[in-house]
């Protein structure tokens, strides 16, 4: 999907919360915001907008020498997600189809978006419980996704947010975790998950876990590793969290479904669901 003129003003709102986040030097958040806007005036904007994002998280590390700067912030969501643990299994357990329980919870999981909200508090996490049960789930029919894991061999699971892995967790233990590898981020990106962040959420104790090389905020396959990049093409089955993942793959020839938020009128445009719908939907190469 290629980023639009309705994409920028978001690209640099997260600019400059990077830049706060980063450091309290007012000049240097000046400074920070100058080069952002610079790199934005010049760069090609024929690419998704997650590809754009990680040009800013280059160039704010590159000048604050900072690292992970939502380090904090990721770890008080995966806390926050943590504490709602016993309050899922009960959801799962007791639904009348514990699959597709999992599955609303993962989607749901995905308002933990620091890319597109500036902010993310604990009510809106806890909210996310009861929007899992209630809210229509659009796009294809879970049953078939089902299907499709069953008789997969290999399923490459790609995480997003670091909160959210919490209900990742969630979701893949509705299923034999053997044939399953669950992909994070290679370096920090936003509030991203890296192996760190899915260590703390206890994904690790569901599914083996893999960083894909990069730092940018989605799965931009021409920044991943070769050893990621060679995983991604054997795999039978991709399963890809988030909008930035449906940002960044949508036009993919792999057999992905997308599990994700509609949070924008560009993505609700090209998935074909309204702002605020939780989706599964199937690439449509396949």
């Amino acid at each position: 999907m290629i980023a639009e003129l309705e994409c920028l003003p978001c690209l640099v709102r997260q600019a400059r919360e990077v830049a706060i986040i980063s450091t309290d030097d007012s000049s240097m958040q000046k400074k920070i915001m100058r080069s952002c806007l610079a790199y934005m005036s010049e760069t090609n904007l024929d690419r998704s907008p997650p590809e754009i994002a990680h040009g800013i998280g280059r160039i704010v590390k590159s000048m604050t020498g900072i690292e992970d700067p939502y380090r904090e912030v990721k770890s008080l969501h995966t806390a926050a997600a943590l504490s709602m643990l016993p309050e899922m299994d009960k959801i799962v357990s007791e639904a009348a189809d514990p699959f597709v329980a999992g599955l609303r919870l993962a989607i749901a999981g995905n308002i933990i978006d620091l890319g597109v909200r500036g902010e993310v508090s604990d009510e809106d996490i806890s909210s996310i419980l009861s929007e899992a049960m209630l809210e229509p789930l659009e796009g294809v029919d879970p049953l078939q996704l089902k299907m499709e894991i069953d008789k997969a061999d290999s399923v490459l699971y790609l995480a997003d947010n670091a909160g959210e892995t919490v209900f990742d967790r969630i979701f893949l233990e509705q299923f034999a975790s053997e044939k399953i590898t669950a992909a994070v981020r290679g370096a920090p990106a936003i509030n991203d998950a890296t192996v760190d962040d899915a260590k703390e959420a206890g994904l690790d104790r569901v599914v083996r876990i893999i960083d894909n090389g990069s730092g940018a905020p989605a799965t931009v396959l021409s920044d991943c590793s070769p050893e990621f990049v060679t995983k991604f093409g054997e795999a039978d089955l991709i399963i890809a969290k988030g909008q930035g993942n449906f940002e960044s793959l949508s036009s993919s020839d792999a057999n992905i479904f997308f599990l994700f938020r509609v949070k924008c009128n560009l993505v609700a445009e090209h998935s074909g669901f309204p702002v605020g719908s939780l989706v599964l939907l199937k690439s449509s190469s396949r």
